[in-house]
């Protein structure tokens, strides 16, 4: 039996839509794939620019307790709890205890105390009183796999010299000072930005060419460190050579302070 001439052109209609249909969904699936492909390519662009960016803040979990020492030889008015609370600043979990005597039997609990491995000496006003064998047992501290860490000025250096045997050449250059890309490799000043800003006259060098073997310097300008780390047996001594006593670029020396802390 033989088709109208109107069926046969209904059939032919119906056969070119299907045609049409499968062309537009293949082109829907080809420009989907080609949408993805764009977007996972500018999702890659942009991940690194931010993982750079708040690396500094992704880095392995901050110390959780730290030592800060607290008595005559600092001025506890007015320094003292600013640090403390610049070294808490986000980082709120961690505890800042606070030692004032630095008697043999102070200083040994506050050593051997297996819990917490950080020392914090803030910018000294006057050399600190303290006896051979406390000295003896700060550089067993440090040797055992824990950092000290000392900040402010010259009386900072003379202390370092006594206690660890060092000869470190105090020095004074104007900043700015710049991250030694060299020496943060691997190490918590790596995050830091590449140049940071004289906050006041109170920051505090050291001639890098003082510095002892197993030293780095962080920061530096012109030959002088404003921040480095010595390598001591198993552990660190760090200095911040900056007083700690003024807002101006506040956030950038902390972030210095949180560098030094967690080596």
């Amino acid at each position: 039996e033989r088709s109208s001439p109107s069926m046969r052109a209904i059939h032919t209609a119906s056969a070119a839509l299907a045609l049409c249909l499968v062309a537009l969904a293949g082109w829907h699936l080809q420009n989907r794939d080609t949408h993805f492909e764009l977007f996972s390519k500018s999702a890659a662009a942009v991940a690194p620019q931010q993982t750079t960016e708040l690396s500094w803040l992704q880095t392995s979990s901050f110390v959780d307790q730290i030592y800060m020492y607290a008595g005559l030889a600092v001025d506890n008015k007015h320094e003292t709890g600013f640090i403390a609370k610049e070294i808490r600043k986000h980082n709120y979990q961690t505890v800042v205890r606070l030692f004032t005597s630095l008697d043999d039997a102070t200083v040994r609990a506050v050593l051997w105390d297996q819990s917490v491995h950080c020392l914090v000496w803030p910018p000294l006003v006057r050399y600190p009183g303290i006896s051979e064998t406390a000295k003896t047992d700060l550089r067993a501290y440090a040797a055992a796999g824990n950092n000290v860490v000392f900040l402010g000025n010259y009386v900072a250096v003379q202390f370092m010299n006594d206690v660890f045997g060092f000869q470190l050449t105090d020095d004074y250059q104007n900043g700015p000072y710049y991250r030694n890309d060299r020496n943060v490799r691997n190490t918590p000043f790596q995050y830091l930005p590449s140049r940071i800003e004289q906050a006041s006259i109170e920051t505090y060098a050291v001639k890098t060419r003082s510095l002892p073997p197993g030293g780095k310097s962080m920061l530096d300008t012109l030959g002088a460190t404003i921040a480095f780390a010595v390598r001591y047996d198993m552990g660190t001594v760090c200095y911040v050579g900056y007083n700690y006593n003024t807002p101006f670029h506040a956030d950038q020396w902390t972030r210095v302070l949180h560098s030094a802390i967690d080596m």
